[in-house]
């Protein structure tokens, strides 16, 4: 009788322990999609599209479909490419009320004491997958010329006519003739040695030393060692809020172009974001120069009715600037990627979004792609 009662109390006890335990999942879970409803809601919805293709065709990850789990969905929504825009949605429209000029210069960080105390430091935590991203064997990959476009629309294209069409950029007008800055300057990369950081989201800092505006700092040296002047916009566009980053930039932009009418080229410089499904992070490495992440150009167009009437002029820039890194580096860069959306790259003929590693590469990494990048950059322009 007493073995009766113990089992039968036994029996009672796990099922208290199975729904606890079952409430307590959910609660978990809850808190974890309310932490940031938007990017819940928008990884939740949407249609299938380029941060699938990349992934799935790229990328060795189980999983039918667009291969994209939950996880995955939450970490590519950290990059201009892959989130909103990667689900269909547009940038939000810009306004035409215009903004207080954006400063051009970083503040001042006070010099550290000296110290005997080694600077503190990190290790890259293991796990990450290095990956050459280069062209899959969809149909949406267009190669020609030496260089591929994933074309995101349903546009023909013909490569040798873009090219053919590309505006020319030279050295030689009086003037600042490139424009740098970040629609979301505060995304950084996994930090390593001394590369530290606080982050203000998941690899977010305001840390500008270790965020996007150093990606364009170093990307300015190397311009302005090559004798092209360069404004270099320092603005946290993303901060305090992510929401209308694009807005907010597209405004400065405007001013800059105003104010300086002899810019022709207008870089926007990101970082990516790869995960799969388990939680793996990915790293784009070049496979011919060390230390060196991938970059990736993102271009804009008319396609879901945003007034854009020169997205082929300004396609045809990337795909020659393409071209030229094809010739230099190989496959420092992964395939120009065609958008339905626009990016606000309709200000001007030579505006350009350019993805600087992903999150799970190291900022070394991302400086010497940057400054390979700006190198053939310049070269372009000295010899036009």
């Amino acid at each position: 009788m007493q073995k009766t009662r113990t089992r039968g109390t036994g029996i009672r006890r796990g099922l208290r322990q199975g729904i606890a335990l079952f409430f307590g999942v959910v609660g978990l879970w809850l808190l974890w999609l309310t932490g940031d409803p938007r990017a819940a809601l928008a990884n939740w919805v949407g249609e299938r599209d380029l941060a699938a293709a990349l992934l799935a065709v790229e990328l060795p990850m189980p999983g039918d479909g667009d291969g994209l789990g939950l996880w995955e969905r939450l970490m590519v929504g950290q990059s201009p490419l892959l989130e909103g825009q990667a689900v269909g949605s547009a940038p939000p429209e810009e306004t035409e009320t215009p903004q207080s000029l954006p400063s051009q210069e970083v503040a001042p960080t006070e010099e550290p004491a000296p110290s005997d105390t080694p600077a503190p430091s990190t290790t890259a935590p293991e796990g990450i997958i290095p990956k050459t991203m280069v062209a899959g064997t969809s149909s949406k990959y267009i190669t020609q010329e030496g260089v591929t476009i994933y074309n995101h629309t349903d546009y023909a294209l013909d490569i040798p006519t873009l090219l053919a069409n590309a505006p020319t950029l030279s050295a030689q007008k009086e003037g600042p003739q490139i424009l740098i800055f970040h629609s979301h300057a505060t995304e950084a990369y996994t930090m390593d040695g001394t590369d530290l950081y606080e982050e203000s989201d998941s690899y977010r800092t305001l840390n500008t030393e270790q965020n996007m505006v150093r990606i364009g700092a170093e990307m300015t040296k190397v311009f302005e060692a090559a004798g092209l002047e360069v404004i270099h916009d320092t603005t946290l566009y993303d901060y305090p809020s992510y929401n209308d980053a694009y807005t907010r930039s597209s405004q400065g932009v405007a001013q800059w172009l105003e104010q300086y009418p002899s810019i022709q080229l207008v870089l926007d410089v990101h970082r990516d974001a790869l995960a799969a499904s388990d939680g793996t992070l990915y790293k784009t490495v070049t496979g011919t120069v060390d230390n060196c992440a991938q970059v990736m150009m993102v271009m804009g167009s008319d396609a879901i009715g945003q007034e854009h009437p020169n997205w082929r002029i300004n396609l045809g820039l990337a795909v020659r600037i393409q071209q030229a890194l094809v010739e230099k580096w190989a496959t420092l860069a992964r395939p120009v990627v065609l958008r339905t959306s626009r990016f606000n790259q309709h200000q001007s003929t030579g505006e350009i979004l350019v993805e600087v590693g992903t999150h799970g590469n190291t900022l070394q990494e991302a400086i010497t792609a940057a400054r390979l990048y700006a190198r053939t950059v310049a070269d372009l322009m000295k010899e036009g």
